[in-house]
């Protein structure tokens, strides 16, 4: 049965032109320490300022807008205290904040990177035309919410890379926060001229 569903699984990635070559397995960290993800080699990740902790964003292609994953990880407000009423929470933080217009596909609890989740999927349309399809999952651990996105255009292929997607999110891992490290020493401001 594994055999088939591998064999399956290859024969969706060569007709739609993703490739088994490109495996999601480079392994990054967020800048503060906090989770890593796995993607693939040819995919570029940034850890910016702010909410988002990771953004992982495929390379552009000649079909629109590029496939992307992003992490946020932000302290609960309250009444917010299972991976539910978070998904509920960034629902309604995608539409009202983020002003999308979506249409809710499935929704229901799922187990992602080993720890128990709640899933939202939807499709929407960007500001540029294009039909988009997202994956949505949060989970809850000690007061903090950790909301995964994955989004890819709802196009030909769209099986394909979804999987690449599931994978990555599938792969997320919550660390321990790091030890409060002492502050660097200061350095003192130099007078005008260098002295």
């Amino acid at each position: 049965m594994a055999r088939v569903i591998a064999g399956c699984t290859l024969m969706v990635l060569s007709a739609t032109g993703l490739s088994a070559a490109t495996p999601v397995g480079r392994t990054v960290q967020d800048a503060n320490k906090q989770i890593t993800i796995s993607v693939p080699a040819t995919w570029h990740v940034q850890s910016p300022a702010g909410n988002v902790a990771l953004k992982a964003t495929a390379p552009t292609t000649d079909h629109g807008l590029p496939d992307t994953v992003d992490v946020v990880v932000h302290g609960l407000p309250p009444g917010v205290n299972n991976a539910q009423s978070c998904i509920n929470e960034a629902e309604w933080v995608t539409q009202h904040f983020g002003h999308i217009n979506f249409t809710t596909s499935s929704t229901g609890p799922v187990t992602v990177g080993g720890q128990s989740a709640y899933s939202h999927t939807y499709t929407w349309k960007a500001s540029t035309g294009e039909s988009r399809w997202s994956y949505q999952v949060c989970i809850v651990q000690r007061g903090t919410g950790f909301v995964l996105t994955g989004t890819t255009g709802n196009s030909p292929g769209l099986a394909a890379r979804t999987a690449i997607i599931r994978q990555i999110i599938n792969s997320v891992r919550i660390v321990a926060k790091p030890q409060v490290q002492p502050p660097a020493n200061p350095t003192k401001p130099t007078a005008p001229g260098g002295g």
